[in-house]
């Protein structure tokens, strides 16, 4: 008999669908376990991905292969026990739920090996590398069908982890990887999962096949792509000696137009685009067809360094790269890719079209962030004017204010994370959606997504 807590079927479940991408339409593989003296082996083996979780528990030798539909029917938030039995042909598993007894049967399913270990494991600062691969696998595209922008590149000469989806890409280096030549993986959305945030180091190695990572209890193993191309994602990054205009956000400025920019209206959901103007001041304009004038945001506190610019953007990649903590943003003309950097990691995607930029008008609803020694707030109208203001309420407390300014912050940063997510579903399933009109008739020719990332090479070197 094999026993594991019901908490841990669903932990399980969460981090195998998202390893191997199952939804609930998809087929999923069988679930494995191999108990023996060292505790229970649970792990799950797909065509490019597999993980498995050493659970430490006493277990008599016995070796069980179940469908997948076993950790959805017996999870549950509580540490109460699961009991895995073998009957005849079947597995029987038992357990309690709100002290009701529970009792399902599944019939046993083919067993898989375990995937083999490398020889070889480097240890990373954990932290580091597994927001690098979420962030890389945040910057794929499944659609493309010329390059495997699908896949991730992990390049171990000097350690530089990079994604693209044709329109930005992201590479964030200072990793140690046990081989020299570089490694296409698939993007795995299993790297932002809350269970691969604790457990001390993360060790990272290489087979002939696998491309493997290992934190804690947890072993991910990534199907190396041979066959694929990958672009050369390395030449369409600015220099920065071609820089003209620089964009320098202020961190109330940055965290103010973050929240903006999910508010001011928009006449295209696919781009969702924004006019930035960097002349006098920092200025974004967004419109929509139902609007007669503009909304404007000036960010009171941001400037501009170099030459005058008024640039179009896909509002969704500023305000990630804000997400991600830049705060300033290099450009080498108004159509020309923008270009974020720091100590290790550079994030860049293309501009719209300037034909579509918005100009400034006098009728503009005009919003100003506030001032960097308030807190801020949204804007409020006031109706005698088009102009917006932030208003700071007087504290009597200054313990008190900061007490509650930090608990809003909290709260708030829970909050964009939430809107982040669902903002990021719509983005991805109108782009699916428009894909699929693109592909009717069945004879109509679809655009391959490397045509960016090759008009992106051709900016980055105008």
């Amino acid at each position: 008999m094999i026993t594991i807590p019901r908490s841990l079927a669903r932990r399980l479940r969460i981090v195998f669908s998202r390893t191997l991408g199952i939804s609930p339409r998809s087929h999923a593989p069988s679930v494995q376990f191999r108990a023996g003296d060292g505790g229970v082996t649970l792990f799950i083996v797909g065509r490019d991905a597999a993980v498995a979780y050493q659970h430490s528990t006493a277990s008599s030798s016995e070796s069980l292969a179940v469908p997948f539909e076993l950790l959805k029917r017996c999870e549950g938030t509580k540490h109460e026990p699961v009991s895995l039995e073998r009957e005849g042909d079947e597995i029987v598993a038992r357990w309690t739920d709100a002290g009701i007894p529970q009792i399902a049967r599944f019939q046993i399913t083919d067993s898989d090996e375990p995937l083999p270990l490398p020889d070889t494991m480097l240890a990373n600062d954990a932290d580091a590398l597994l927001s690098a691969l979420k962030e890389a696998v945040e910057t794929t595209d499944s659609e493309s069908t010329r390059y495997v922008l699908n896949c991730i590149r992990l390049r171990g000469s000097d350690g530089p982890i990079a994604g693209t989806d044709g329109r930005q890409l992201f590479v964030q280096d200072g990793f140690h990887f046990p081989w020299e030549d570089e490694r296409l993986v698939p993007a795995c959305r299993v790297f932002g999962c809350p269970d691969l945030e604790t457990g001390g180091t993360l060790e990272i190695g290489s087979t002939d096949d696998w491309v493997v990572l290992r934190r804690g209890p947890w072993t991910i193993h990534l199907r190396i792509e041979k066959a694929g191309r990958y672009p050369r994602i390395d030449d369409c990054i600015p220099q920065p000696s071609r820089t003209q205009s620089t964009l320098r956000l202020s961190a109330g400025d940055a965290s103010f137009m973050r929240r903006a920019l999910r508010r001011i209206p928009s006449g295209d959901e696919l781009n969702s685009p924004v006019t930035v103007e960097l002349n006098g001041s920092v200025a974004i304009r967004a419109k929509s067809s139902e609007q007669p004038a503009p909304t404007e945001v000036v960010l009171t506190g941001s400037r501009r360094e170099g030459e005058a610019l008024r640039f179009n953007t896909n509002r969704d990649f500023l305000a990630r790269a804000v997400r991600m903590g830049f705060r300033d943003v290099e450009f080498a003309g108004a159509e020309s890719p923008a270009c974020c950097r720091d100590g290790q990691r550079v994030y860049v995607w293309s501009l719209l079209s300037k034909e579509g930029a918005i100009l400034g008008d006098p009728d503009a609803v005009r919003i100003e962030s506030p001032a960097e020694s308030g807190r801020a707030l949204s804007p409020s109208r006031q109706r005698s004017s088009r102009r917006f203001s932030a208003v700071t309420p007087a504290v009597t407390s200054r313990a008190a204010a900061e007490h509650e300014s930090a608990n809003l912050t909290r709260v708030t940063e829970h909050v964009e994370a939430l809107e982040e997510s669902l903002r990021e579903l719509l983005r991805r399933t109108t782009s699916l959606a428009e894909s699929l009109k693109r592909r009717c008739p069945p004879t109509s020719n679809l655009p391959s997504a490397v045509g960016s990332t090759e008009q992106l090479q051709d900016q980055a070197a105008a």
